[in-house]
């Protein structure tokens, strides 16, 4: 009788006691769906745990409906921030985003629109998700949603579909109208002077640059955040 309380104290311990710092594993992942899609009125169909665990979290992981659809469950946690999606296989009411074919299941994580945006638009985390894109994806994915947030779109994307990185504007290291430090070495002495970036430049890039100590317009080379290096061999 005692083993028989004890068990059911255990299996009554509420999520929140556990302690996800060291990860999520695969097992809970699966226990954390089922209980939302119960709680939800969602039938339960029998699908696979994840086979690894998910990143560490401060806090219970958030469980939604992908699109409105628990066909895929979209599984979220809000510090550290990341976001995990799970198929269940879930047939459920009204239009549910399609599904990805062929290989779909078998490639990496990437980041996804979770809704369409406008050309020239800040994404945001709401903007981005995750999910398998197949083992045949374009070049150029991202599977971090950190490395796409604040970035700008150069043309409209759909949802669902992947964030490409020809899609976004490039990160400059130097913006056109800013004040940058411009470095010069010659004979062995290093000199700096304020100067104004004339071009926007990423790390590498030569732009055009105007001394404001000499007044005159020089070609450097992008070497940091607000910082380029005079070439003096540049016409």
């Amino acid at each position: 009788m005692r083993r028989i309380v004890m068990a059911l104290m255990m299996a009554a311990t509420p999520a929140a006691a556990m302690d996800y710092g060291a990860g999520v594993p695969g097992d809970e992942v699966g226990r954390l769906i089922r209980a939302a899609m119960e709680e939800a009125g969602q039938a339960v169909p029998d699908f696979a745990d994840p086979a690894r665990a998910f990143p560490p979290c401060g806090s219970v992981p958030e469980v939604l409906p992908r699109q409105g659809s628990w066909s895929t469950a979209e599984v979220r946690c809000d510090g550290p921030v990341w976001s995990r999606a799970v198929r269940t296989g879930a047939v459920t009411g009204g239009a549910a985003m399609a599904e990805p074919t062929d290989d779909a299941g078998e490639g990496p994580m990437a980041v996804v629109l979770a809704r369409s945006v406008a050309r020239g638009a800040v994404l945001t985390a709401e903007d981005v998700t995750l999910a398998p894109v197949g083992t045949r994806g374009p070049d150029g994915i991202f599977t971090d949603p950190a490395e796409v947030i604040g970035r700008r779109t150069k043309t409209a994307l759909g949802l669902g579909k992947p964030v490409l990185l020809r899609q976004l504007e490039p990160v400059w290291m130097v913006a056109r109208g800013n004040p940058v430090v411009l470095a010069a070495s010659a004979g062995g002495l290093a000199v700096s002077a304020p100067a104004e970036a004339l071009d926007d430049g990423a790390l590498g890039d030569v732009i055009r640059v105007l001394n404001k100590s000499s007044g005159r317009e020089v070609k450097a080379v992008v070497t940091g955040r607000n910082s380029v290096m005079a070439q003096t061999n540049m016409r």
